[in-house]
């Protein structure tokens, strides 16, 4: 995936600012972390016969203005109402298992987005399996319409030179911990 380089001036941070505008957006597939990955028996179970990580695409778009990466993501939005858990997404780096969002030996990076939380900068080994990392790295914005989610997340520009996932919950669906939708494969950003 190209890295755009947009001016220092631009708003990128704001999901509907016009300097994404030209900034090209790939379409990227998304499937469940597996169930088997899953990090409880119980999860196991209570899950076998629901089905979950039901967003199937995100838009995609990454840009940076030499301090930040900034990571785009869209999706629809399933319009039930939410519950107890709210609509999330994360941009996930590294080069560890992607299918299961990291593992102990190959720990991922999770920049996440919760609807009414803001952004939290993780440590991922595995589904459900995360650890706060500097919160000052990253922040988030979001904004919802049109039956779609529009979220920019970014941290440090250093991040723009690897690889990129995205992993989306629907919290409607009661989406949480591991129980999302990822990408099925690594971005390289470039």
């Amino acid at each position: 995936m190209k890295v755009a380089t947009v001016n220092a001036g631009a708003d990128l941070a704001d999901p509907a600012s016009q300097a994404w505008n030209g900034v090209t957006a790939e379409a990227v597939a998304l499937a469940p972390v597996p169930l088997a990955a899953q990090p409880t028996e119980y999860i196991r179970e209570a899950w076998a016969n629901r089905a979950y990580g039901k967003t199937a695409e995100a838009r995609v778009a990454a840009a940076t203005d030499g301090k930040k990466l900034y990571v785009r993501v869209e999706w629809a939005d399933d319009p039930a109402p939410n519950a107890e858990f709210q609509d999330a997404v994360g941009a996930v780096l590294g080069d560890g298992p992607l299918d299961t969002l990291g593992s102990a030996a190959s720990p991922l990076a999770l920049w996440y987005w919760e609807n009414g939380r803001g952004a939290l900068n993780l440590v991922s080994k595995g589904p459900g399996v995360v650890t706060k990392a500097d919160a000052s790295a990253v922040s988030g914005t979001g904004a919802s319409g049109g039956g779609k989610w529009a979220v920019v997340i970014s941290g440090p520009a250093s991040a723009s030179k690897g690889k990129l996932g995205v992993a989306v919950w629907n919290g409607s669906n009661e989406e949480r911990a591991g129980l999302a939708a990822v990408s099925r494969n690594w971005l390289p950003l470039e």
